[in-house]
Formats: C-alpha cells, sequence, structure tokens
C-alpha cells in the first residue's frame, strides 16, 4: 500500500501567522474564509488533510485545494510581507476568496436594468393595466411591449428589482 504524501506547511512567519489568526478569531469575515485560514493554521502545525477535515468538518479534498493553494501563494505573500507589509492582509484575503467561475455572461446592459427597474416603480394603470400591482409575468409583457428587451424571464427581472444581484457586461 502506497502511502499518501501532503504538501507540508514551511513555517510560517509572525507576520503572516498573526494575520491567519486575526483572520480565525474575526466576526466580520465570512466562514468560508475563515475555514480556509484555519485550514492553513492547522497544516501549519503539521496536520494531515483527513485530521483537518475532521477538525473543520469538511471534505477532504476541499481541505486538500485549500491547502493546496495557500502552499502555492506563501511565496508570493513572504514577498509582500517584505515589500509591502500594509498590503499582506488583502493579499491574504485575495488567496482565500473563490476565484471567478465561468458562467454566461449578462446579456442585459445597465441602461436596460435601470429602465425595467423605472418601469416597475410606475402604475401598472399608467399602462392601460386594471390591475394596482405589476406581477412578475405582467411586468414581463410591459418590458417586451416596450422593446426594453425581448427575451427575459420573470426571474431575470425578480433579480433586478432585488438590486444588487445583476451582472452587466
Amino acid at each position: 500500500m502506497r502511502k499518501k504524501t501532503i504538501d507540508t506547511i514551511p513555517a510560517l512567519t509572525e507576520e503572516i501567522k498573526n494575520t491567519l489568526i486575526s483572520f480565525s478569531r474575526s466576526r466580520i469575515l465570512p466562514a468560508s474564509l475563515i475555514n480556509r485560514v484555519n485550514i492553513a493554521l492547522l497544516a501549519g502545525e503539521g496536520l494531515t488533510n483527513q485530521e483537518i477535515s475532521a477538525r473543520l468538518n469538511m471534505h477532504y479534498n476541499s481541505v486538500g485545494t485549500w491547502r493546496s493553494r495557500f502552499l502555492d501563494a506563501l511565496p508570493h505573500l513572504r514577498q509582500i510581507q517584505e515589500s509591502a507589509p500594509d498590503k499582506l492582509s488583502d493579499e491574504i484575503r485575495k488567496v482565500f476568496s473563490d476565484k471567478p467561475r465561468p458562467g454566461c455572461p449578462c446579456v442585459f446592459t445597465q441602461e436596460q436594468i435601470m429602465k425595467i427597474i423605472d418601469l416597475a416603480c410606475k402604475a401598472p394603470s399608467d399602462f392601460g393595466y386594471e390591475v394596482s400591482q405589476w406581477s412578475l409575468n405582467l411586468l414581463v409583457k410591459e418590458i417586451r411591449k416596450q422593446g426594453i428587451a425581448q427575451d427575459i424571464s420573470a426571474k431575470s427581472v425578480s433579480r433586478f428589482l432585488k438590486g444588487g444581484q445583476a451582472k452587466t457586461p
């Protein structure tokens, strides 16, 4: 039986370790980022992926992914620590943040989204409808009728109206 090797985290500098500890104790950072920081701290103590996954209640593949990402970034973090120590915290945050995922780019422009929101703020009776409030389907019908967007779903309109969730090109 072949023994699986793990990437060991070389000794962390005091500044990097203190920044990681500070992140791990944060009450305002996302829990996912705190878990990822804890992976690096536990790996620095010499724990295996299986031990870390059991302690943090995470899948060992996820632990391996974040451990490797931190290990790959460590030389860069040490350079940042030497050249621009005030940026170390931001760089560590970048290491443990999700990378952009592939997906379909938004087909709606910011102008279209603003017109949709503007339309939703008006009364349906202004456009000849005998209702007091817009339904999503009625709003989609009027958006298409006005030529704001021809191929739009009620779900997209809902996202735009909730605000802050629209991806624009």
